[in-house]
């Protein structure tokens, strides 16, 4: 069983960076802007700012948000709600996208 699982917005907002980074820096940087944040992913699932965590981490300049699921249920894993840019405003994201 994976240990995080990435929800519709999270996937959209993976391919929105993946595009940026493609046209703006080319296939290497884009493919390593998503070895990344699968990286601070899977670190945010053992590290404790996982499904223990309530609150947001932070990816490669970038917010992550996840949900951990019911607090009893260690067995639930770590949804990815959505992945915003650190220099976007963050709380207006956050409330249009209804989190």
């Amino acid at each position: 069983m994976s240990t995080y699982v990435l929800m519709p917005v999270a996937k959209e907002d993976l391919v929105c960076i993946r595009t940026y980074y493609l046209e703006e820096a080319g296939y290497r940087v884009a493919r390593q802007m998503v070895v990344e944040f699968v990286e601070a992913f899977r670190f945010g699932t053992h590290s404790g700012r996982g499904p223990q965590a309530r609150g947001p981490c932070r990816g490669p300049a970038h917010l992550v948000l996840g949900n951990a699921g019911l607090p009893d249920s260690a067995t639930k894993p770590l949804q990815i709600l959505s992945v915003i840019r650190g220099s976007q405003d963050v709380p207006r994201m956050i409330g249009r996208r209804g989190f």
